[in-house]
């Protein structure tokens, strides 16, 4: 029976793919397109290959040595995760389109998952669309070099609440591009799980983008989506012959992730993990491959160095520990 349910899941994964690449999320864009050409380094294109097909998405700089975006842009459709749960067995790149090297390349890195919400299943973008997020550790910390948002939980506390003073950022033009100029809402979605909405222009590669404070550095939502409802929304595509939507509602809107202080928590969580992984890894320790921050190896590394130190033995990553291996990296490069 089990095989059976395999074999047809296997057959939808291969009649959804299209030339080799993968659904991504698509949305819409309201009112006009006021979208203008934006040059930010610290926002950047990641491209994931899956062995289902390819996706392209949009990432940002949130920390000195990791991004965040989209589960869905990682990770593949929800047919996708039910084939294979999420892993950090395929690494993606992550591309500074804005920024060049010395020698005229754009920088770019490995960029492997390390933590991510639990964004499963057919109903998902229903069900948690908050869980559509995941953090990925580089292996060069462009955010040292080329800057990084701040994360930011913003609450809405009434879901009739409309906020202006907010810009997003994606790639779906090819080009990095900005929406100068739009609004957020909370809304509850079944089961009380809480995501946002809003008018941010959001086509495909939009996804992962950052939605952040008009004028400053605070991330407060990555874009996700669209919700459209058969009796508010047309149905296809968000564009008709290159006019835009006249209006959103709660039954027509674009989705955001919004940052709540569970998922920035877990993201400082991570970066501090993997950034005592990378110390112990160049103090010459056996701490496993980058980001696998939860495998023996990791875990070993963390034991021995405490060990050696008179620590009490726990096996876990913290800012303490983090601060007298940077003392000790130090001292032995001086």
């Amino acid at each position: 029976m089990g095989a059976g349910i395999a074999r047809c899941l296997a057959v939808v994964v291969a009649i959804s793919l299209t030339a080799g690449a993968l659904s991504v999320a698509s949305a819409w864009v309201f009112y006009r397109d006021d979208r203008q050409r934006s040059h930010s380094t610290m926002v950047g294109t990641l491209a994931i290959e899956l062995p289902e097909g390819k996706a392209l998405a949009t990432a940002v700089l949130v920390d000195g040595c990791g991004i965040l975006t989209n589960f869905h842009a990682v990770f593949g459709p929800w047919y996708v995760t039910a084939l294979r749960a999420p892993s950090r067995e395929f690494p993606g790149t992550f591309t500074l389109t804005e920024a060049a090297r010395p020698d005229g390349t754009q920088p770019s890195a490995r960029a492997i998952p390390v933590v991510w919400g639990d964004y499963r299943g057919p109903d998902r973008h229903w069900r948690v669309p908050h869980h559509d997020w995941a953090y990925l550790a580089l292996d060069q910390c462009l955010g040292l070099e080329y800057g990084h948002f701040l994360l930011r939980d913003l609450e809405l506390d009434e879901p009739a609440e409309l906020i202006d003073g907010f810009a997003a950022i994606g790639y779906s033009t090819g080009q990095q591009m900005a929406d100068p100029v739009c609004s957020v809402q909370a809304a509850a979605s079944p089961g009380g799980n809480r995501g946002w909405r809003h008018d941010c222009a959001l086509e495909a590669g939009d996804s992962g983008g950052p939605i952040i404070r008009r004028g400053t550095l605070t991330l407060v939502a990555l874009g996700m989506g669209s919700l459209g409802d058969p009796g508010g929304c047309p149905s296809g595509r968000g564009r008709f012959g290159g006019d835009t939507l006249a209006r959103w509602t709660m039954g027509c809107a674009n989705l955001a992730v919004p940052l709540t202080r569970d998922i920035i928590d877990r993201v400082e969580a991570a970066y501090v993990a993997v950034a005592v992984q990378r110390v112990l890894i160049e103090l010459g320790y056996d701490a496993g491959a980058l980001g696998a921050v939860d495998d023996p190896p990791a875990r070993a590394a963390i034991r021995q160095i405490q060990r050696e130190m008179g620590w009490a033995v726990t096996g876990e990553p913290g800012h303490p520990l983090l601060k007298i291996l940077l003392l000790r990296l130090k001292l032995i490069v001086s």
